[in-house]
């Protein structure tokens, strides 16, 4: 009998390589004994690497030659013959086809018996307790390929491999943000250990994965929890030495499963811990980390953190470079260098409440998921040839019998024909992309097994992968057509759709239009030349990157009476960057008089009603951290308010009642007042940290005729539908300027002036079909009361 399952065969592999390496002049049952303590699938592997420091000594023992010998002339010795003999024996005996790491075990200590080896020793560790339910196997998804790969966290996986090392505490706990990669770490320490790339205190270990939420599941009555808490410990006991549990969001287990009476999962588990029984990494934020593990002076003994940073921008680039394989495969369309390099620099700038990479792994995921689905849904000019085809169809069946049936006939011939080869065009174009998504998951595979015979030494099988199947699925994949290929556009439309921000600002192909900014402000806001001015100088330099990156864009006091274009200064300036007033974020400071109320800004302290809300600002910034932040009536607030707006205006950052920092480096700061006596109603601190003050002036008669044309110009937009138009003669337009003015309200009251003198006469007379012609003039009647009249 000469048949040996994969195991077995893979372990004479090795002993094979392992004999032609050392030039030795026959396969031995030492070089056999070495294959089962490399190869990464065998379970006695960690057994008898108790004694590979004896059996390195016998493989340096046996008789060289000069020149190594060729594979095929290499040939078993007496001694292997014997082993394999007994073993194959065994196996028929059995009843089994082939030759298992079993059989060989059995008569390990006859051949061998100068190790002193015992058989019973192997079946204890062959004897596993069932796995639980609530445990993933990070070791048997290494094998299979099924986790990402892990870069730039090469540091920190060698710091868990030296605590883990330990002869004591050794129970590592990764301490860092959300997102940033503590999980990935663990994942890439399972990968070394599948690879035979750690040292010799970890090899033939296994890294388990709890999950929280399954282990809690169903433990309705009193003491379940517990009981199956116990059976992980009794697990994991019975496995020591064997296994590395890890608990992602470990601050979890403080509290979990406790009621009146029981202890919580931390303290079940803290006597194994203590004990040395049980190999634990840990999972947590900072602030959990501070919270619950700080807090429980017992637990925080028994682990040591690992603090994991955000990887920086360009580390992040090399991550999304090492997943797009995968990313592409999954996907089925081809992600461009510049779709890489935009989702981690892009991310980092306009997504603040995440970190990277997972903030750009999410980008281009979601940005490659939206190509796609734009890819294999029919396209929206198909979608209207396809409309119009069936009206036409439609039509022409009450045009039966008429001139115009055959006119229709050939015309809808004509569309039906465009409309089936642009269909075919697009089908073979989704064919396409399927038939990428096919090869790219196909070469993964193909990679993942190629890596898999190195590993096992398998170099027939290897040598097959490397230079025949995947260089001719390579060139498969390079002839197929990538009509669909994710770039920076696509990376740009999710963040815009996100925050609300202009794809063209995002991709800033509007940078040198920032110039005009003055321009666009002068054709909204009328008679305050000198404010725009400040500020359009102001947002250029910031745009140019010149201004203090750690404050906001601008920030600017407008003092001056009411209606006079403040307001309307700061919507115009939302308009302009973010082609929508819907950035603006706007409270009335009368709101925030008293000392209690300015509290809403931030956020309700803990145990404060309306704590779980979050603040009226910080919650608005952090949904809209591109956005224009109007104070009104400033001088209304209470002068705590100072503080906060301190604080905002020197560091561009405001802490909000949960904790969280709020980034205001994106916004625009703008404070109005009425106050004549600046420097009495406002602290100096706060002016002197303003980049202006500028003084709105009190409207002339030019300005407000302008205002009135404005107003016309408007109406006319919307008459253009009914194909009219109006003309005011200069007597109108002196009358609404002048009743639309008031000294204690500037120009507010000519919209209402406008509406009762021009549009709800004209109303009247375009509902009742009296006007005559399709240019309508406006001409003044001084009578009485004085009123319009239309010719």
């Amino acid at each position: 009998m000469n048949k040996f399952d994969s195991i077995v065969t893979g372990s004479l592999d090795i002993a094979q390589s392992e004999a032609l390496k050392r030039k030795h002049t026959s396969l031995s049952a030492v070089h056999l004994l070495w294959g089962l303590i490399t190869n990464p699938q065998t379970f006695s592997k960690r057994e008898l690497s108790k004694h590979k420091k004896d059996i390195s000594k016998l493989l340096d023992e046996l008789p060289t030659v000069s020149n190594p010998i060729a594979l095929d002339q290499l040939r078993p010795d007496a001694k292997l013959s014997e082993w394999l003999t007994y073993a194959s024996s065994d196996a028929v005996q059995s009843g089994r086809e082939s030759v298992t790491e079993k059989d060989l075990l059995k008569f390990l200590p006859k051949i061998f018996p100068e190790l002193n080896i015992n058989y019973d020793s192997f079946s204890n560790n062959e004897e596993e307790s069932e796995v639980p339910s609530f445990l993933i196997n990070l070791n048997e998804l290494a094998e299979q390929g099924k986790l990402d790969p892990v870069i730039g966290r090469t540091k920190e996986i060698r710091a868990v491999m030296e605590i883990l090392g330990r002869r004591s505490k050794n129970n590592p706990i990764l301490v860092g943000p959300a997102g940033v990669g503590k999980t990935a770490i663990v994942e890439g320490l399972a990968e070394a250990i599948v690879k035979g790339n750690v040292p010799d205190v970890l090899e033939g270990k296994t890294v388990y994965s709890l999950e929280m939420g399954s282990l809690m599941a169903g433990t309705k009555f009193r003491g379940e929890f517990e009981e199956r808490l116990q059976g992980l410990i009794k697990f994991l006991k019975e496995k020591a030495g064997e296994c590395i549990l890890f608990i992602d969001e470990i601050h979890q287990l403080v509290g979990a499963g406790k009621t009146d009476g029981a202890m919580d999962a931390a303290n079940l588990l803290k006597p194994a811990l203590a004990r040395g029984e049980l190999n634990c990494i840990g999972a947590t934020t900072d602030e959990e980390y501070q919270k619950y593990i700080l807090g429980d002076s017992a637990l925080d003994r028994r682990f040591r953190s690992v603090p994991v940073y955000e990887p920086s921008t360009e580390d992040a680039v090399e991550i999304l470079m090492g997943v797009r394989d995968k990313l592409e495969a999954h996907h089925g369309i081809k992600i461009s260098d510049e779709a890489v390099y935009n989702s981690v620099f892009l991310s980092d700038q306009y997504i603040k409440d995440k970190n990277l990479p997972d903030k750009a792994i999410d980008l281009i995921d979601e940005s490659a998921s939206a190509l796609k689905l734009s890819a294999e849904a029919m396209p929206a000019k198909l979608v209207d040839l396809e409309s119009l085809i069936r009206s036409k169809k439609i039509y022409s069946k009450f045009e039966k019998n008429s001139s115009k049936e055959k006119e229709l006939s050939k015309e809808i011939e004509v569309l039906e024909r465009d409309f089936s080869e642009q269909k075919s065009i697009w089908e073979r174009e989704v064919f396409s992309m399927k038939q990428v998504s096919t090869l790219k998951s196909d070469l993964e595979r193909y990679k993942f097994e190629l890596e898999q015979a190195e590993r096992k030494q398998d170099y027939e099988k290897a040598s097959e992968l490397k230079y025949s199947v995947i260089p001719e699925l390579e060139a498969e994949l390079e002839k197929c057509a990538h009509e669909w290929v994710l770039g920076a556009k696509d990376i740009a439309n999710v963040i815009s759709r996100q925050k609300g921000i202009p794809v063209e600002k995002i991709l800033k192909s509007k940078q040198e239009n920032i110039l005009k900014v003055e321009e666009f402000l002068r054709a909204k806001v009328f008679g305050q030349e000198e404010a725009l001015h400040e500020i359009s100088e102001t947002l250029i330099a910031s745009h140019a990157g010149l201004s203090d990156p750690s404050r906001p864009l601008g920030s600017f006091l407008f003092i001056g009476p009411s209606g006079v274009g403040k307001t309307e200064t700061a919507k115009s300036v939302c308009e302009y960057l973010f082609n929508s007033v819907d950035n603006l974020i706007r409270l009335d400071m009368s709101e925030f008089s008293e000392k209690h109320s300015i509290a809403k800004l931030i956020g309700a302290p803990p145990g404060y009603v309306g704590h779980d809300e979050g603040g009226v600002l910080t919650e608005a910034v952090r949904k809209r951290p591109y956005s224009v932040i109007l104070f009104d009536e400033i001088e209304k607030a209470h002068h705590d308010f100072s503080d906060i707006l301190l604080q905002i205006l020197d560091d561009g950052r405001l802490t909000d009642s949960k904790g969280r920092t709020i980034d205001f480096k994106n916004t625009i700061i703008m404070l109005t007042t009425n106050s004549k006596n600046i420097e009495s109603d406002f602290k100096l601190e706060v002016l002197g940290r303003l980049d202006a003050h500028l003084t709105f002036n009190e409207l002339s008669e030019n300005v407000m005729h302008e205002l009135v044309a404005k107003q016309v110009k408007l109406l006319n937009t919307r008459l253009s539908e009914k194909e009219l138009s109006v003309n005011l003669s200069p007597e109108v337009v002196e009358q609404i300027a002048k009743r639309g003015y008031d000294p204690r309200y500037g120009a507010r009251p000519l919209q209402s002036v406008f509406n009762r003198l021009v549009i709800r006469p004209l109303s009247k007379q375009i509902l009742s079909g009296d006007l005559g012609s399709d240019k309508i003039q406006l001409n003044w009647s001084d009578d009485l009361e004085g009123h319009i009249t239309f010719s």
